[in-house]
């Protein structure tokens, strides 16, 4: 039955193929929307008048230049895909190939340049270099991605972090959208928004995770954002491993628009304007409610299990006539399960079947931001944001009488108040200076039970409310010479008042370009990342000591060298060799028990049967090679294909050295789509989209079945860690999706199946306390989520 819904799904997305062209996805002559935008100079950040747009892709050109604002504006826009070339003296030309103009919403594209290196020969940024970092203190290890690029990829659910798992050296943290970036723990991913670090948003997720099942994030709200692999400016603070820096657009400032959308993953609204007419403030608002929850509450569903969720996103925007752009902007959602067990023992087929579980995770961030732009020369940047985190797990087991008693009860409290100041000297042509400073101070309420089968008791695991500090500085300068090679010298320096320890970080980046079409780059630093609090405050089995608030942050060498060439028709290929040296990890202070938290995806691990006691004596390393070979849309079809190759291990107190649980050694990914303008105007839109994901299995550690019986929870061998090896992790995503113009609002059907095979992946073998078995960890298989936006 489910594969007959899957294919009358598919053949409702193929019926416009019956009246396709062949020609590129470039103009229909009907309707028409206007292309608007502000053009600025990518170092000072000021606007540049009488720069010169056009669009290349009509018949005849059309063409604009902006006013002393920066602004320009091209009516009457054909609808499809659209090239849009932007260009003045003296910088590099900017081609865009992929510009998607709609009906129902004007299309707002905003333009950085970069002036024109003197070594070099007219440069277009386009045949492949439009991936480049919007942060132009990046010289390796990071690529940009637009929002219309996260709605494309199949299986990417409008999620950037599921769009992220095609890029090279990443891999699938599983079916959710956790990513292990270069053998490192999916926990050491680090979120930022608008320039400062946020919560996880991501909903259903543990504490300490920097993943979840579905994504707070609305890509409608996203503007051009920056994703690293490693090896960053100095600007970037408490980060050893990949980083989302986003950022959000600003909302139209000429007209009201709105978007509303129905599907698997909620049912939402979109609204953006001005303020006021004629005004430069704007507002940008997402709201998102739970389509299964909606269903419950009229009786379609059940009212066991159901997910609930849902989700806010707002960018305000002042700008002022002299005292700069102020904008307030935030993100945050609440989700929640609620299992209630069946008051018939009788069809209790294991032990789980009589509990009542009930999981809440809530999360947000709202900051102020400033930016005043005093001369050519000089800007600054100042925000401040207030985040919070709360994590709820209550879990009872009930008698044949149907008494509950508890075996888990926990909270996790975490509120973090921040401030980012930056200034950004742009002293001559040549040289970009950039220096702030960080302060955060945190909040923390934690408290954890759970039952233990030794001690037949509720164990307290967790019980630590305070506060503490962090505080950390940098500067970098970015010189460009002569010759096509550009520097980036900089270093970092931080403080945490838990363990009073201080720390320095320099850095170094370079990139050289070989002519027009080939860079080389080398880019090394040290980093440190803050764990989990949890960490700081757990106490010891039948114990109420605290010992690791002392614990330091955990270190990271790193070191890139990279080379990429750019051919015509848009294509790139680019490879990385890296190599990090992890250091100051906290490990077990057992040399018996080889705990680190290198292997830990959240703050379960203080539940885990070896968990002791931690010190900063463990080290651990991640080397590997990357390839990658991209294609940008255009002509109507894009693909990207990539490959890591890589070894991440660890070593514990005892000094042996063992494999990381993250270690699968190899990845494959591959992306691809073509879209075909349809209908007899070519006014619509129909494209195909797919992905593979072939990476080797993670490692894992056998079990002691005596000993997880006699505890009733898993007990791992301590002298064979992670060496066994799951399954390789086998994944094929397809969706189709459809664009239909009309004269006032465009529609968007997309149909978005992760694990199209339903091939249950796993993660290896589990002791399963409620069967008191061992037996897979699987991963959830094929998903398939109908998504219907409507825009006007």
């Amino acid at each position: 039955m489910k594969q007959f819904v899957y294919l009358a799904l598919l053949l409702i997305f193929i019926q416009p193929l019956r009246g396709f062209t062949q020609n590129q996805t470039l103009a229909s002559p009907g309707f028409t929307q206007t292309i608007k935008g502000i053009v600025t100079d990518k170092s000072t950040k000021l606007a540049m008048p009488g720069v010169t747009v056009k669009i290349s892709s009509v018949d005849p050109i059309k063409a604009s230049t902006t006013n002393v604002e920066g602004v320009y504006k091209i009516s009457d826009v054909p609808v499809g895909r659209h090239i849009l070339e932007v260009s003045y003296p003296g910088y590099q030309t900017v081609v865009l190939t992929e510009v998607l103009v709609t009906t129902g919403k004007e299309t707002e594209v905003n333009v950085e340049l970069e002036p024109q290196s003197k070594q070099l020969h007219e440069v277009s940024v386009g045949a492949g270099r439009d991936k480049r970092p919007v942060n132009n203190m990046a010289l390796s290890s990071a690529r940009s991605f637009s929002p219309e690029e996260t709605n494309r990829y199949a299986g990417g659910f409008f999620d950037p972090a599921r769009m992220a798992q095609s890029f090279a050296g990443v891999v699938a943290g599983g079916d959710n959208n956790e990513i292990v970036v270069r053998g490192n723990s999916p926990k050491s991913l680090q979120w930022r928004l608008e320039g400062i670090e946020i919560i996880n948003p991501n909903h259903f997720s543990n504490a300490g995770a920097a993943g979840g099942s579905i994504s707070m994030l609305n890509s409608a709200l996203l503007s051009t954002s920056d994703f690293y692999t490693g090896a960053m400016p100095a600007e970037y603070s408490n980060a050893t491993s990949g980083v989302f820096d986003l950022k959000f657009r600003k909302g139209n400032t000429d007209k009201n628009e709105t978007s509303l959308s129905i599907g698997l993953l909620g049912a939402g609204i979109t609204t953006e304007g001005p303020f006021k007419k004629g005004g430069s403030a704007s507002y940008l608002i997402s709201y998102r409610y739970s389509s299964l929850d909606l269903l419950q509450k009229t009786g379609l569903l059940g009212s066991d299990g159901v997910p609930k969720y849902q989700d806010l996103s707002f960018n305000f925007v002042f700008p002022t006539q002299s005292a700069g752009t102020f904008s307030i902007f935030g993100i945050g959602g609440l989700s929640s399960v609620d299992v209630n067990a069946k008051h018939d023992f009788t069809k209790w087929k294991e032990r789980s079947d009589g509990d009542d579980f009930l999981s809440k995770y809530g999360a947000g961030s709202a900051g102020l931001k400033h930016v005043y732009i005093a001369n050519s020369k000089l800007y600054l940047t100042n925000i401040i944001s207030y985040s919070r985190d709360q994590s709820r797990e209550l879990s009872d087991t009930l008698t044949h009488a149907y008494q509950p008693s508890t075996v888990q009860n926990a909270t996790y409290i975490n509120s973090t108040i921040r401030y980012a100041g930056t200034l950004n000297y742009h002293a001559t042509d040549a040289s970009n200076i950039r220096v702030g400073i960080n302060a955060s101070y945190l909040n923390y309420n934690l408290y954890d039970q759970e039952y233990k089968q030794e001690t037949r008791s509720l164990q307290q695991l967790l019980n630590q409310s305070g506060n503490a500090h962090t505080f950390d500085a940098f500067i970098e300068d970015k010189y460009d010479f002569d010759n096509g090679l550009t520097l980036n010298a900089g270093a970092h320096t931080n403080y945490f008042s838990l363990s009073n320890s201080w720390s320095f970080e320099p850095c170094l980046g370079l990139n050289y370009q070989l002519g027009n079409t080939q860079n080389l780059s080398l880019a090394a630093g040290a980093y440190s990342r803050l764990e989990s609090l949890s960490y700081y405050f757990a106490t010891l089995p039948n114990s109420s000591v605290v010992t690791n608030s002392g614990l330091r942050p955990t270190k990271s060498e790193q070191a890139v060298i990279g080379y990429e060439k750019f051919f015509s028709g848009h294509l790139k290929f680019k490879t990385e060799v890296y190599y990090q040296h992890l250091y100051d990890v906290p490990v077990s202070s057992d040399p018996n028990s080889n705990f680190s938290l290198l292997n830990v995806l959240d703050d379960t691990g203080i539940g885990a049967a070896d968990y002791t006691s931690l010190v900063n004596k463990g080290t651990g390393k991640n080397y590997g090679i990357e390839f990658s070979l991209e294609k940008s849309l255009s002509k109507g079809y894009y693909f990207m294909a990539t490959t890591s190759l890589f070894d991440s291990k660890f070593k514990s107190l005892s000094g042996q050295e063992f494999h990381t649980t993250f270690d699968s050694h190899v990845v494959v990914n591959a992306v691809a789509g073509k879209e075909w303008a349809v209908s007899k105007d070519k006014k619509n839109l129909f494209g195909l989209n797919g992905k593979v994901i072939l990476a080797g299995g993670r490692k894992y550690s056998p079990i002691n079945l005596a000993e997880s019986l006699r505890l009733d929870e898993q007990v791992i061998d301590e002298t064979k860690i992670n060496t066994l090896t799951a399954d390789p992790y086998i994944r094929v995503d397809f969706s189709a999706s459809y664009r239909i113009n009309g004269k006032k609002v465009a529609h968007y059907l997309l149909l978005d199946i992760q694990n199209l095979l339903n091939r249950q992946n796993n993660t290896g073998l589990f002791y399963n306390p409620s069967k008191r078995i061992v037996e897979k960890d699987k991963w959830i298989g094929i998903l398939p989520v109908l998504t219907y936006r409507i825009d006007f």
